[in-house]
């Protein structure tokens, strides 16, 4: 177990890595160790790739990249440090996963779905939080940390995000919604006293919200709510813009005009 809290405890000292992130390694470690049951010092290169082999019939791609990625990174710590003489995890190599095509919505889905989030203030509410990840860019998880300081700091035009430590710059019609929605609705939403713009709404539940909504409106495929984020992700991909801003620009002032964002 010390050796484990050493190895996050540098990785911590080192780098500047996110709590989660260092949770993700601690668990994968501690997976392996369970897989193993023997000393993280006494490893041998066929315990790894029957580690490996137990990964692929129990893991999706991706997760078996990070695992061994990260078994790979320990050995490599414990070599620098002269707790093992030679590195187990040396020579092995694991493909990477074929990236996926990002799934999108299209613009007439969107709109479908914004007509049928309903009069009351939590369809209001769900109405802002579906403008954001379309037009911010920013993740749900960044959009439910939106803090009411951030807002009144910078205005209701600009969004602070903390994790990149950057403004995110919202159309004019999204930010009188944001503002309307603060002053006006919030308080009929939730109660209590948090500095959080959408206190009490997880992503979880936002993420049933918004399968629920795209059933109501008539879509026959399963949607998620990252389909949204990815919808504009994808449209910048593929353009030929040398000014990626202003392309971003330019595709949300196109977006209003064909109807995302009005009532």
């Amino acid at each position: 177990m010390e050796l484990l809290e050493n190895f996050i405890k540098y990785k911590s000292d080192s780098k500047s890595l996110k709590r989660e992130t260092l949770e993700l390694y601690h668990g994968d470690i501690k997976d392996f160790e369970n897989f193993v049951q023997k000393s993280l010092l006494n490893i041998k290169k066929e315990d790894i790739l029957k580690y490996i082999e137990f990964l692929k019939e129990n893991y999706q791609p991706n997760s078996i990249i990070r695992k061994v990625s990260t078994i790979k990174t320990f050995y490599k710590y414990l070599l620098e440090k002269r707790m093992i003489d030679d590195n187990p995890s040396d020579g092995i190599i694991i493909e990477k996963a074929p990236e996926k095509e990002l799934e999108t919505l299209e613009i007439w889905e969107i709109n479908s779905i914004l007509d049928v989030c309903g009069k009351d203030y939590k369809g209001a509410r769900d109405k802002v939080v579906i403008k954001l990840l379309v037009e911010s860019n920013l993740s749900i998880n960044d959009i439910l940390k939106i803090k009411i300081s951030d807002l009144d700091l910078f205005s209701y035009k600009y969004i602070f995000n903390d994790e990149k430590g950057e403004k995110v710059k919202i159309s004019d019609e999204l930010s009188k919604e944001l503002e309307t929605y603060v002053k006006e609705i919030r308080g009929n939403v939730s109660s209590g006293n948090s500095n959080l713009v959408f206190y009490g709404f997880s992503r979880q539940a936002f993420r049933a919200r918004f399968m629920s909504l795209g059933r109501k409106c008539g879509i026959e495929r399963e949607i998620t709510p990252n389909m949204l984020r990815n919808t504009l992700k994808t449209m910048v991909k593929y353009n030929d813009e040398a000014n990626e801003e202003q392309f971003f620009l330019d595709l949300k002032e196109k977006y209003f005009k064909i109807g995302i964002g009005d009532d």
